[in-house]
C-alpha cells in the first residue's frame, strides 16, 4: 500500500500526461461527435470516451488495487479487494473543450475505502490542461507545480462563480457579496467546476457557489480537499458538512465554497 505521498506523485503523474494527451487532441472536429449519455446521465462526447480509457489505462498500469469512480462507466473494479477509491473527472469541461474555451481539467482523487467522505480524501491532483498548472495534494500539502501552497490568500478579484437555475439565486449572492466583501461584485461561470472549486480553495475567487442539484462529487472531489487543507470553508446551503459518499457517482444538492465570512450566505437563503 502507498502512502499519501506516493499517491500525490501517482495523481500528478497521471494527471499532467492525460492533460498533454488533450492538449496533443484539441481541435480535431470529430472528437466533439455525441455517443450517447454516460453513467452519469451527461452527454458523452467522443472525446470524454476516449480520454476516460487513457487515464483508465495509466491506473492500472500502477498496478495499485482499484475502483475508479468515473463519469463515463461508473465504477469500474480493478481489484475485488480495492487498496483505494479514485474519484476521477478525465475532462471536466469537455463542452468547453469542443467549443475552443479553454477551462478545462482533469481531476484524480484517492481515498481509502473506508472513508467513504468526499472531505477526507488520501491525496490527487486537478490538472489546468492549458494554464499548464497542476493543483495536487497529499494528506497534509498543498501544491501548485510541486510548490508548496504556505496557505490560503485572497485576490480579492470580487468573483463569484454561480451554477443555479434559479434567478433568485445571483440577486441573493449579490446582495451578500455587496454587504460582507465589498467592492465590485462580478458573477460569472466558467464551465469546469474542477478549475472553480479549486480557485476558490487557493483564493483566486471569492465563492464558488452551485446549487442546480446536478453537480456529482467527482466534479469537485479536489476543490473540496484543497479547501480543507487550507483551512477554507465548504458547505451546502442549509450550513451543513458536504459530505458524499466515494464509492458511487452521487449529486450534491449544493456546495459552497469560500474566503472567511461565506458562512453567512447561509442565512440569505433562508430568507
Amino acid at each position: 500500500m502507498s502512502d499519501s505521498k506516493d499517491l500525490e506523485r501517482i495523481a500528478f503523474k497521471i494527471a499532467g500526461e492525460a492533460a498533454g494527451y488533450l492538449r496533443d487532441l484539441y481541435g480535431i472536429e470529430e472528437l466533439s461527435t455525441i455517443l450517447g449519455r454516460g453513467a452519469s446521465g451527461d452527454t458523452t462526447r467522443k472525446i470524454d470516451a476516449l480520454i476516460e480509457d487513457f487515464v483508465i489505462e495509466l491506473l492500472k498500469s500502477t498496478s495499485l488495487k482499484l475502483h475508479i469512480v468515473s463519469e463515463e462507466r461508473g465504477v469500474v473494479k480493478l481489484s475485488d479487494k480495492p487498496e483505494y477509491f479514485v474519484l476521477m473527472d478525465p475532462l471536466d469541461g469537455s463542452l468547453n473543450y469542443t467549443l475552443g474555451i479553454p477551462n478545462v481539467a482533469v481531476s484524480i482523487v484517492f481515498y481509502k475505502p473506508s472513508t467513504n467522505n468526499i472531505s477526507d480524501p488520501i491525496a490527487g491532483a486537478v490538472s489546468n490542461v492549458f494554464l499548464r498548472e497542476t493543483y495536487s495534494f497529499d494528506d497534509k500539502n498543498v501544491y501548485i507545480n510541486k510548490v508548496r501552497v504556505e496557505k490560503y490568500v485572497s485576490k480579492k478579484s470580487g468573483i463569484a462563480v454561480v451554477y443555479t437555475d434559479n434567478f433568485d439565486t445571483y440577486r441573493k449572492t449579490y446582495l451578500f457579496m455587496k454587504k460582507y466583501f465589498g467592492g465590485s461584485v462580478r458573477l460569472r461561470v466558467l464551465g469546469s467546476a474542477a478549475l472553480e472549486s479549486v480557485y476558490a480553495a487557493l483564493g483566486r475567487i471569492e465563492l464558488f457557489l452551485h446549487n442546480t442539484g446536478r453537480l456529482r462529487n467527482l466534479d469537485v472531489a479536489g476543490g473540496v480537499a484543497i479547501a480543507k487543507r487550507l483551512g477554507v470553508r465548504f458547505f451546502d446551503l442549509k450550513g451543513e458538512p458536504v459530505n458524499t459518499r466515494i464509492d458511487r457517482i452521487e449529486f450534491l444538492e449544493s456546495i459552497v465554497i469560500g474566503k472567511p465570512g461565506s458562512e453567512k450566505i447561509v442565512e440569505f437563503f433562508k430568507q
